[in-house]
């Protein structure tokens, strides 16, 4: 072959590791979380030491958030190393805290004793009023990780369900300006909504979609609030919105409720059938089988539930038939095809007059109170289906 036939490529690695760190963080924002995570994995083996620890640092948020805690746990225990070694000790707590949680044993409330410990000091200085560099003293220059630390502490109190001093410290957080502050104003959304505060949750919904207009995730959490309020055409266009950063299969599952819900049962199946003949790219999906997908089931499941609602229950059946073929455990499935057979045979009954004859069996039971009570029963049928029979 001669040169200039000679194709030139390059690895992986050496691709995605030339990319900048900014571009991981978009796609993690906008929920592409394999993608993310590959990108901070492949600058891990060319990065500059004073990148390594952020690298380290994400790959471990992500792996936590795909449940795997041990390959976590040991990204973070690296990012402790270096953290250290660049002189960004809140940081480096941090990721000390963020092991604790997933070490065997442990959980959320030792995670959060050792949160404590670390920001006793900080603590005692608010309370004294004290802000700027009179609060952080030993971690000048280090408020934007600080408020990491705080929010981090907001997260384990709600998941303890402490949610009033969560939304203190999630508020603390965003007060120093905590990095990724986008990531702050969702939690505090998060935790307006476990109080029941939706106004405020979609307030802070709005501050986290104008800090990172491509967050996803504040997005969703934005739609599902507005809906609880059944502001339909609002979350409609915010639905509208976010699928342009990540057409998945959820959102436009929630779209065709939102248009059902609006009456526009028609256009909400026709969204689906298109969505099915065509469905979003799925990071996970890439061994599913065409049409086998999650993203695929996930859209059946919604066009049955808007066909059931419209009493065409052999459609609705059709859909969740075509589900239980793929994945014969699917739970939801199960339950929606067990809700319809219910269904049909309430109307079944009702148009034979069943359910009247019953209570008047058993009323005749318990008039006559028979020492054989089935077998009384099965008499009382059997005298009704010849009456029938002769009538």
């Amino acid at each position: 072959m001669t040169k200039a036939g000679r194709i030139r490529t390059e690895s992986m690695i050496d691709r995605l590791g030339r990319k900048p760190l900014s571009e991981g963080f978009e796609l993690w924002d906008k929920d592409y979380m394999l993608g993310a995570l590959r990108l901070f994995q492949c600058k891990l083996e060319v990065a500059p030491p004073f990148e390594v620890a952020a690298c380290l640092d994400a790959v471990g948020d992500i792996l936590a958030g795909i449940e795997e805690p041990e390959e976590a746990l040991e990204h973070y225990n690296q990012a402790v190393d270096k953290y250290t070694m660049i002189n960004k000790t809140i940081l480096a707590d941090l990721m000390r805290c963020k092991a604790v949680e997933l070490q065997e044993g442990k959980g959320c409330e030792a995670a959060l004793e050792a949160v404590d410990k670390c920001l006793a000091s900080f603590d005692a200085r608010l309370a004294e009023g004290k802000t700027g560099e009179d609060l952080l003293c030993e971690a000048k220059g280090q408020g934007p990780a600080l408020g990491r630390l705080y929010l981090y502490r907001a997260e384990l109190l709600k998941c303890l369900e402490k949610f009033d001093e969560s939304l203190a410290a999630a508020n603390t957080a965003i007060d120093l300006k905590c990095d990724r502050i986008h990531l702050a104003y969702g939690t505090l959304g998060d935790i307006q909504m476990d109080l029941d505060n939706v106004d405020e949750a979609i307030e802070a919904y709005k501050k986290a979609v104008e800090a990172k207009p491509s967050f996803v995730a504040a997005h969703e959490s934005w739609i599902k609030a507005l809906r609880s309020l059944g502001d339909d055409d609002t979350a409609l266009s915010i639905i509208d919105n976010v699928l342009k950063l990540h057409p998945k299969a959820v959102l436009i599952r929630d779209k065709a409720f939102v248009l059902s819900n609006k009456k526009q049962d028609e256009q909400a199946l026709a969204l689906l059938d298109e969505a099915i003949a065509n469905p979003p790219h799925e990071e996970t999906e890439t061994l599913s089988a065409a049409g086998s997908g999650p993203s695929v089931l996930t859209l059946r499941k919604a066009k049955s539930a808007i066909l059931a609602d419209l009493s065409r229950f052999e459609e609705a059946n059709e859909e969740l038939s075509m589900i239980l073929k793929v994945d014969p455990e699917e739970e939801e499935a199960t339950a929606m095809r067990k809700d319809i057979y219910i269904t049909l045979a309430r109307e079944y009954l009702g148009k034979h007059d069943i359910p009247h004859y019953l209570d008047s069996l058993i009323a005749k039971v318990l008039e006559t109170k028979p020492d054989a009570p089935i077998s009384f029963m099965i008499e009382c049928i059997e005298k009704e289906i010849e009456k029938e029979r002769c009538g």
